[in-house]
């Protein structure tokens, strides 16, 4: 709980910076986590180095294209056991990072650093196993002193993973350790692996998909909504009977009707058209001629798009919906391909829960659903509602 308290405070804090960091480009703020181990048993036999982490900021100033200076105050943890007596010794320190990138390749794809780390040490732990459980004990071959300041040199490299997150593997060298066998003293040298999360190049990353969004939604308001209704086909229906048939179809078609009429009544963001899923081929294709029905679904060749190469689809149906994983049953959307478009097109709110619609058999296991006072208006209102206010939105900013 500490250490998402640690964490959530510094991404607030990165967060708070951008304002600053949008007045000056150069700028770049965000925060950084790290695993390290220490190197102690590489030169002191009777330890072994372990594993800990550090949580903190960066703020960086880019002085060209290919180099850069950043500043990283960060709270870390590092420590060492020893073998002979089981115990494990950690320190915590505040540390200042003090870094310079160089580009490789002239962009920040992948650059080398180096640089120096001050640190006050906040604490130094020893724990020995006893009665099965570790224990703070005193360190008597422990010469460190709390608010003690330490020195070290980092080095290493750093590759852009994306465009919110880089990834840096490097080494924190001691120039005050001065531990081995008789003693503890000074700050411990370790391999690090960190990933930072750029807190302005994510602001901007989300602008830039809001502002496609907005660009989309304006787009398709020019165009037509196809609503598509849900049919039985020919394998479902063999395996019931006729009275059967008669029945699921019919379910089928009052829901379809009554999807219909709330459409008409409560959709004002574009034009409407109706086609029936067995098209739904012909349509992802962009094949649209003749496909339409009328309000009473039937086939009306009449029915034009007035621009085939705009149009997007709405459907109440069963899904696999991609923010759960889970097969429901709501108000899909899709693009002009069938390919589910997510926020704000088709969000949780516009689920109705799992649903029998997928097996036709489930229609006459389960009582008779009542269509009529199911809530497709209110669904349908709650898209119509939030698509316009994303086009306004766009509209005025």
């Amino acid at each position: 709980m500490r250490i998402f308290t640690i964490g959530a405070t510094l991404a607030f804090l990165a967060l708070s910076k951008i304002s600053v960091a949008q007045l000056n480009p150069k700028l770049n703020f965000g925060v950084r986590g790290t695993l390290n181990f220490c190197t102690v048993g590489s030169s002191v036999s009777k330890y072994n180095g372990d594993g800990y982490y550090s949580l903190g900021l960066f703020g960086a100033y880019q002085f060209s294209p290919s180099q850069k200076v950043a500043i990283e105050p960060t709270f870390s943890r590092y420590g060492f056991r020893e073998r002979q007596i089981d115990a494990q010794y950690s320190y915590s320190y505040l540390d200042f990072n003090i870094n310079v990138y160089k580009s490789l390749f002239g962009d920040d794809a992948i650059q080398v650093y180096f640089g120096l780390r001050p640190g006050l040490m906040l604490q130094f732990q020893g724990e020995q196993l006893k009665n099965g459980a570790y224990e703070n004990f005193d360190v008597p071959q422990n010469q460190n002193k709390k608010n003690q300041i330490d020195f070290g040199i980092n080095a290493g490299v750093a590759i852009r993973l994306s465009p919110v997150v880089s990834f840096e593997l490097g080494y924190a060298g001691s120039l005050t350790n001065q531990t081995d066998n008789s003693q503890i003293k000074g700050r411990p040298s370790v391999v690090e692996a960190t990933l930072k999360l750029n807190a302005v190049d994510l602001k901007k990353y989300l602008d830039n998909k809001d502002a496609a969004i907005h660009q989309q939604i304006k787009q398709l308001q020019k165009g037509t909504i196809l609503v598509m209704l849900p049919t039985l086909s020919k394998k479902e229906l063999s395996r019931l009977s006729l009275a059967d048939q008669t029945f699921a179809e019919n379910e089928l078609r009052i829901r379809n009707l009554k999807v219909i009429q709330e459409f008409k009544k409560h959709f004002s963001f574009a034009p409407i058209l109706f086609f029936l899923d067995s098209s739904v081929n012909k349509v992802s294709l962009g094949q649209t001629e003749g496909v339409f029905v009328n309000s009473n679904m039937e086939s009306d060749t009449s029915i034009k798009l007035a621009d085939p190469s705009n149009y997007f689809i709405a459907s109440f149906c069963s899904d696999l919906y991609g923010y759960n994983q889970r097969i429901n049953y709501g108000l899909f959307v899709y693009d002009a391909k069938m390919v589910q478009l997510g926020k704000p097109f088709t969000v949780p709110g516009q689920m109705f829960g799992l649903f029998t619609d997928g097996d036709p058999v489930n229609y006459f296991r389960t009582k008779r659903i009542n269509y009529s006072t199911m809530p497709f208006d209110r669904m349908i209102k709650k898209l119509n509602s939030r698509l316009i206010r994303y086009a306004e939105f766009e509209a005025t900013n």
